[in-house]
């Protein structure tokens, strides 16, 4: 299976100067960022709110490319999942989101599918413990913003991107190859962040996707793609700023637990599948340079420690990438 990236969008939301994605298609995370305070990650959620009357834009584009291995003559070759990402401060502590895909795939002896993704949308709200748990305000002093922040988000998707594409053979494409899910798939997630020193940020994240099984009444059978849990941490280093310009190094861990594929095959009973699902940990670098109401983010992950079901078996699933590389660039304007 290609991989999916995280949860529920594709994107890593831009940092922001107001300062507030699981790659079978994808998803991403909330973060944000100001020359001054808390710094974000690129695929670590934060909980910071977009601030109300906020809106942002942000493109990201990611590539996988997968291990080549011998003899398997219908390997996965390489993924790109590219985002439009919009978003609205409601309130001072709510946020909602959109998310719009665009997926190109690429596997050998079958060809490449490309299309846009299902529609993602995400509502998120943001809390701070100040002497208790309560609603984030609409401005924070600096020091305010060293108290400990927490985010709660919850998404689903609308199956617009397409499950019907064809080969070159008139052959209908996998599920697995296909640009949509065919049916919603919802998602939810918490964040933590907390400023260790004005260079220095933790943030964490807990997130997971349900896919529901659908009918691929073309192909002649059902499919359900196996849930994802996630769990991402990072440590945003803020190692130089200036004026309104910014740059902050992020590494990243992120661990993730795919539950298996499961298919009917035609026979009207769901079975799992075999080479499929696993649990991955991997280590991401990378930057974020902010240029007054613009923002540039790029990163590089690999797996560090994998155990895949059926491994030998696998190909073209998280887990197995040669590497999996992020650009974004993200802008915010106050309404």
């Amino acid at each position: 299976m290609t991989s999916r990236c995280a949860a529920p969008l594709l994107a890593v939301i831009a940092a922001l100067a107001a300062a507030p994605a699981r790659a079978h298609h994808g998803t991403a995370s909330v973060g944000g960022l100001g020359v001054e305070g808390p710094g974000a990650a690129l695929d670590t959620a934060s909980p910071l709110p977009l601030g109300q009357g906020t809106a942002f834009a942000l493109l990201k584009s990611e590539r996988a490319a997968f291990q080549q291995r011998d003899g398997s003559a219908d390997q996965k070759s390489w993924s790109s999942f590219n985002t439009l990402a919009l978003g609205y401060g409601v309130t001072p502590w709510l946020s909602v989101f959109a998310f719009q895909p665009y997926n190109w795939k690429a596997q050998h002896g079958v060809g490449t599918n490309a299309g846009l993704g299902d529609t993602n949308l995400m509502v998120s709200g943001s809390f701070k413990w100040d002497e208790g748990l309560r609603l984030a305000p609409q401005k924070e002093s600096l020091d305010e913003l060293a108290d400990w922040h927490f985010g709660v988000w919850l998404s689903a998707s609308l199956p617009l991107g397409a499950t019907t594409h064809q080969d070159g053979a008139g052959r209908y494409y996998a599920p697995d190859m296909q640009t949509g899910f065919r049916g919603p798939s919802p998602g939810a997630g918490l964040s933590a962040m907390k400023q260790l020193s004005p260079d220095f940020t933790l943030l964490a994240e807990v997130n997971y996707q349900h896919f529901f099984d659908q009918r691929y009444s073309q192909a002649g059978y059902r499919y359900q793609f196996g849930g994802e849990a996630r769990a991402n941490a990072a440590l945003a280093w803020r190692a130089w700023a200036s004026g309104t310009s910014r740059v902050d190094l992020v590494p990243e861990l992120a661990a993730v637990d795919l539950q298996r594929d499961r298919s009917d095959a035609g026979t009207g009973t769901l079975i799992a599948l075999q080479a499929s699902g696993g649990a991955i940990l991997y280590g991401q670098l990378g930057a974020r340079v902010t240029l007054g109401v613009f923002s540039i983010g790029a990163g590089v992950k690999r797996a560090v420690v994998k155990r895949l079901n059926e491994a030998v078996d696998q190909q073209g699933s998280e887990g197995l990438e040669a590497y999996r590389a992020a650009v974004t660039l993200g802008y915010s304007t106050r309404l």
